[in-house]
């Protein structure tokens, strides 16, 4: 056997898919928070990862972070795919809600107040369910996502994301202003 079917027979072996029973997310007296899986590893800092963050919010959760025997900063390394995670139980489920919320957070659009262009990107103000924004778009294509019957997803230059659930019940402005957008 070569050195990458060992090593890919390694990873396929670490990562396995989990169930809520065998997985425990706490915070210690330190106020980090710690993830044991199984009762025989413990990642650090765990991060939470939807596998479907678009068409399956409940389903599967990528565990990554880091164990303590590793002095790497990198956050990537994968332990597991939690199935069913909603099951953990309350203080586990309560902190990776808490995860989830902070990485996923996303302003709904209630209306578009304005599209001004400025070298090649469009600078927009949304009136969202979080107060007005100020959002620049550098390239469209690439930061628009079509969800499926006429809802939309944005990205903004910083990452931040802004839903538009159905256009169609966006006022006519709003729609003329999102069209200039698209």
């Amino acid at each position: 056997m070569d050195k990458r079917q060992g090593g890919q027979e390694a990873s396929s072996r670490d990562r396995r898919d989990r169930d809520p029973e065998e997985v425990r997310v706490w915070r210690g007296e330190d106020g980090r928070v710690y993830c044991t899986i199984a009762d025989e590893l413990t990642v650090l800092t765990p991060m939470f990862i939807r596998s479907h963050p678009l068409s399956d919010l409940e389903r599967y959760l990528s565990i990554r972070g880091v164990e303590p025997k590793e002095r790497s900063v990198a956050m990537g390394k994968e332990f597991g795919l939690l199935r069913n995670w909603l099951r953990l139980d309350p203080e586990s489920r309560t902190i990776v809600e808490a995860d989830l919320e902070r990485r996923y957070l996303h302003s709904k659009v209630l209306a578009i107040l304005s599209v001004r262009d400025y070298s090649g990107a469009q600078v927009c103000e949304f009136d969202t369910d979080r107060g007005l924004r100020e959002v620049t778009l550098r390239d469209v294509r690439d930061n628009v996502v079509y969800l499926g019957g006429s809802r939309i997803l944005i990205t903004d230059a910083e990452g931040n994301r802004y839903d538009i659930e159905d256009v169609d019940d966006l006022d006519a402005d709003s729609q003329t202003r999102l069209a200039r957008i698209l």
